[in-house]
This record gives structure tokens, C-alpha cells and sequence, in this order.
């Protein structure tokens, strides 16, 4: 069977047409996987930041041979805590009697500020978190970030209190109970993480 010019002409128009929607269907599906890792990487970066400070306090404090709180260099009536953290790498903040225990930097991080999220600091409280520390009671060091999105929060919490998604929490427990809680279930939010208890 003969194919006139203008057939062939047809017939390559609607092949580069086919071959044009499938490249784009492909590119729009390489572009969802590539946003979800994106959103991978960013939640893998925050867990090694966290654990980060979660080793350099264990560190830190078995340095020190007490509790992080007592080893600090500021007034007995200053019940802020903000600034607590740069003692992990500014042996400044540390009292004069514990600074040959100082083998710090203890982080790779010299500032508060988080490059996306806000701010790090430290408080100190029972592992309700809602008490104050008595000489008593139990003492955590929590570790917190200001403004974390209410979806990398959500990330973080079913890595660290919900085996992965496998043990789900409600919503009114996953924001006060387990590793990682926060301030409220708004968006963004504080994240906040139960680090290393004061010892006995």
C-alpha cells in the first residue's frame, strides 16, 4: 500500500504528540518523587540536628560529672534559659570550678539560630513537662525549636513516638506525651524534645 506525503506528515505529527505527554507524565512523576525527597532530607536533616544535641548534652554532662544546669555560669536568680545552650561551645558559660572538665565544642553549631526553623534553646522540667524540677523529682533537659511547620513536626513525631507510623498517637497525646511534643497544634509550631534526665 502506497503512503502519501501528507499521511507520513500525520502519522510523525501524532507520534511526536504521544511521545510529548509522555515525557510530561514522567517529568510530573519524577517531580512528586523528587519533592517528596526533598521533604525526606529535610526531616533526615532535622532528626541529625536533634540527635546532635542529644549527644553533645550526654557528653557534655558526663564531662562535667553533674547536671548540666549546676555547671552553668550565670547569677542564682536568673531563671532564664535561653541562652543555656552555648554552653555546648562557649566555655564562657561555664563556671570556673567545671571549665578544666569543658572539652567542648561539644557542637558543630555556634548560634541559636536555626538556618530555617527559628531558634534552639533548652528549659528544664519533670518529664510531664508541665512541673518544674524539686530536688524530688525527675529533670529533663528540654530542647526546643521556635517555628518548625506542623508537617515536618508531624515527620518527627512518628519517627521518634510512633515507630514510624506502625503505633499511631491521637492528636491531643502526640502534642504532650513521648520524645517530641509541642507547645500546640498550631502550624508552625515549637517543637519541643525530651532530652537527658538529671542523674540520681
Amino acid at each position: 500500500m502506497r503512503v502519501f506525503g501528507n499521511q507520513r506528515g500525520a502519522m510523525f505529527g501524532l507520534d511526536a504528540r504521544l511521545a510529548m505527554v509522555i515525557f510530561a507524565v514522567m517529568a510530573t512523576v519524577a517531580g512528586f518523587v523528587a519533592y517528596g525527597r526533598i521533604g525526606v532530607a529535610k526531616s533526615a536533616a532535622l532528626i541529625r540536628e536533634i540527635e546532635a544535641y542529644d549527644t553533645a548534652l550526654r557528653n557534655y554532662q558526663a564531662d562535667m560529672g553533674t547536671f548540666y544546669l549546676f555547671t552553668l555560669d550565670k547569677p542564682v536568680d536568673d531563671t532564664s534559659s535561653l541562652d543555656d545552650l552555648t554552653a555546648l561551645w562557649n566555655p564562657d558559660m561555664v563556671k570556673p570550678g567545671f571549665k578544666p572538665h569543658w572539652h567542648g565544642p561539644y557542637v558543630t553549631m555556634e548560634s541559636r539560630k536555626h538556618r530555617t526553623y527559628g531558634n534552639w534553646s533548652i528549659f528544664y522540667a519533670q518529664g510531664d513537662r508541665a512541673n518544674y524540677c524539686t530536688t524530688e523529682s525527675d529533670c529533663y533537659i528540654w530542647l526546643s525549636l521556635s517555628r518548625v511547620p506542623a508537617d515536618m513536626w508531624d515527620e518527627l513525631n512518628r519517627y521518634y513516638d510512633e515507630d514510624g507510623g506502625k503505633a499511631r498517637e491521637s492528636r491531643n497525646d502526640a502534642i504532650r506525651l513521648g520524645k517530641i511534643q509541642a507547645d500546640a497544634a498550631t502550624n508552625p509550631r515549637t517543637l519541643i524534645v525530651r532530652t537527658i534526665e538529671r542523674p540520681l
